[in-house]
């Protein structure tokens, strides 16, 4: 199996848990919505780094966006908007879409920042000494 069809497999577990946790919920509340990007965007970014090592740096963000944009659709049904009638929420829904997926890109490149810088991904060139002096330089 490649890295790619590993870290896919885990998007479709995700998406999995993900539906079976929410149930039978039709609308979610647009901040929750984010809420459950960011925790997804999180665990796809760890997957890839674990799994993919071989692929560029654009190339793991292109397979994160394709993950993410997979877990939104097949997660999120109708975002309910506050103050939009209920009439015209699904008409906006690919505009809301598209602000929250560029947010996601942007989250990717933060989450990957902050993973890197607080130790739960050791920056690559570092020996196995080097990785335990640093966490124990603190």
């Amino acid at each position: 199996m490649t890295p790619k069809e590993i870290v896919q497999k885990e998007s479709e577990i995700l998406i999995s848990q993900t539906q079976e946790s929410i149930g039978h919920v039709k609308k979610i509340a647009i901040g929750e919505a984010w809420k459950l990007l960011q925790l997804a965007t999180a665990s796809i970014v760890q997957v890839i780094e674990h799994t993919a090592n071989d692929l560029a740096g654009s190339d793991k963000k292109t397979l994160a966006l394709s993950c993410l944009n997979s877990f939104y659709d097949r997660v999120f049904i109708v975002i309910d908007i506050p103050f939009v009638p209920q009439l015209i929420e699904p008409i906006i829904h690919r505009y809301v879409k598209g602000i929250l997926m560029i947010m996601v890109a942007a989250s990717i490149d933060a989450t990957v920042t902050i993973f890197r810088n607080t130790g739960v991904f050791i920056k690559k060139g570092f020996n196995k000494e080097e990785k335990n002096e640093l966490h124990t330089n603190f």
